[in-house]
């Protein structure tokens, strides 16, 4: 009787093994799900990507055509393309006041609700690309040509006044 009583319990614990085996399986894969999510989620927080980028882009005319990268550190990638006086790539540094004033104003403006594209699909005519990153890591672009509302029209003039600026174009532009 002994012997069978401990043959059943040899039985019951070789099928309960597996199931108890794949239950911690499942618990360790879903504790590692959340260390990956919140890794992803610093990884996007803290990303060393540009915070804003400002593209101004050519025309068949005299267009001055430039891009910059903005960092959340002050620190700005130029790359002049085409009638500007900077041509190639440089490095500038702005305040981080500047920065951040920037992406405030940009936020004031609801950036986030502004369309991906204003046009009307006229011909040569020069595009101002704004990205910014938004609260989820994601860069929301924004491409104007022309028939933007006044206050994407204020942000972009706001914007191109700081980068035309570090772009050594004139001010009368």
């Amino acid at each position: 009787m002994r012997h069978l009583a401990f043959l059943l319990l040899l039985v019951s614990c070789a099928f309960a093994l597996p199931a108890c085996a794949q239950k911690a399986t499942a618990q360790k894969t879903s504790r590692a799900s959340k260390r990956e999510a919140a890794a992803r989620a610093a990884k996007a927080k803290n990303d060393p990507g540009p915070v804003l980028t400002f593209e101004r882009t050519p025309c068949f005319g005299f267009c001055p055509a430039y891009t910059m990268q903005v960092f959340a550190d002050g620190r700005v990638a130029y790359e002049g393309r085409r009638a500007v006086p900077l041509m190639g790539q440089k490095e500038f540094r702005l305040p981080a006041g500047t920065v951040a004033d920037m992406l405030r104003t940009a936020k004031e403006a609801h950036f986030e609700q502004f369309q991906d594209r204003y046009s009307r699909n006229t011909s040569d005519l020069p595009s101002t690309v704004v990205a910014v990153r938004q609260p989820d890591g994601q860069l929301k672009t924004v491409t104007v040509e022309e028939g933007a509302p006044e206050n994407v029209q204020m942000l972009l003039n706001y914007l191109g006044n700081q980068f035309d600026a570090l772009a050594e174009l004139k001010a009368d532009r």
